[in-house]
């Protein structure tokens, strides 16, 4: 579920899916891709070496929850959100710690209004690593009943690094993007990220009934099911009416919940990986899709869970190691 905030100077859009990704539009100067790559990591550093191993994780219905401390603060329990522009703190969190809101930012958000700010200067700490200087938001974000959590990491924190997620063994590792070199036998998805802090893939998607779609997701770690599509994708497709087993569900977002149906595909194909009848989230009401604008809906954490992912901004990469859940079934609704 996406948020929008506007102000004089940015666009702050923000998507809660359990958890809460967060999309900042603002004007970027045009740069190269070696310039962009020399400047990746210039506010990182690690404790030794070029890299930070075995940050341990916590896996909970297919988010990534770690543990960062916001300049000298005792560790918070924060999501790792590919889909969050920004890294987001809840206010109450911020104001114990003493960050000061510099620009107020309000909006809409699937269910209703928001109202957030933006603070800057501030170092995000992990074990092994730590990136200064950062720019993130202070917001007063519900909570799923049942899942606590204090803040979101994005984009800025995750452009800083080579990212390392392996889901089965629940760690992380960091590594340098200047020095870093992979030699696996994964597969490297190529990522849309030019003039965006969201990534965006490309996904071919048959239904039961009709011819094979082509859809741009945003890669979102943030989300906990396999595939949502927007609204406006689902109509112009007609994709209800093509799905196997319609059920209705729903999810949490920032002014309230966030309905849907959940169908099944008969196939999904992300670079060379097939994913045989996959659940897909399909959204109906023009009004939940939030503040999305770009891409045709998210790919999230029940795909992403059967690998261990490598993400590589610098290189506008991820790279995909299948595990020993490659082929698991397709829950209806992410714990089941």
């Amino acid at each position: 579920m996406r948020y929008l905030f506007n102000s004089r100077n940015c666009t702050l859009a923000l998507l809660l899916a359990v958890a809460i990704p967060l999309q900042l539009s603002a004007q970027e100067s045009k740069q190269s891709s070696s310039t962009r790559q020399r400047q990746v990591g210039s506010n990182a550093r690690f404790t030794s070496g070029n890299s930070a191993l075995n940050i341990p994780l916590e896996i909970d219905n297919n988010i990534i929850l770690m543990q960062v401390g916001v300049n000298n603060s005792k560790p918070l329990r924060f999501i790792f959100d590919t889909g969050a522009s920004h890294t987001v703190l809840h206010s109450r969190r911020g104001a114990e710690l003493g960050l000061k809101p510099e620009e107020q930012v309000s909006g809409t958000a699937t269910g209703g209004a928001i109202e957030g700010s933006l603070t800057s200067g501030v170092s995000l700490k992990v074990a092994g690593a730590q990136v200064s200087n950062q720019q993130i938001g202070l917001i007063d974000f519900p909570l799923p009943p049942g899942f606590e959590f204090d803040g979101v990491i994005g984009y800025d924190f995750i452009n800083a690094f080579v990212v390392e997620i392996d889901y089965l063994k629940k760690i992380m590792n960091l590594y340098d993007p200047r020095t870093y070199s992979y030699r696996g036998r994964g597969e490297a998805i190529p990522l849309v990220l030019d003039d965006r802090r969201i990534p965006l893939v490309h996904v071919e998607i048959i239904p039961p009934a009709g011819a094979q779609l082509n859809a741009v997701l945003g890669m979102d770690t943030g989300a906990d099911r396999a595939f949502i599509f927007n609204h406006s994708f689902v109509k112009k497709h007609g994709l209800v009416a093509a799905m196997t087993n319609i059920k209705e569900s729903s999810g949490r977002g920032a002014g309230g919940e966030q309905q849907i149906v959940v169908g099944r595909a008969k196939t999904a194909q992300l670079g060379r990986f097939v994913f045989t009848n996959p659940t897909v989230g399909l959204v109906r009401d023009p009004e939940r899709d939030g503040a999305a604008k770009e891409g045709d809906g998210v790919i999230g954490g029940e795909i992403f869970r059967r690998f261990k992912v490598i993400i590589d901004y610098s290189r506008r990469q991820m790279i995909l190691e299948p595990n020993k859940d490659l082929n698991d079934p397709y829950p209806v609704d992410p714990g089941e």
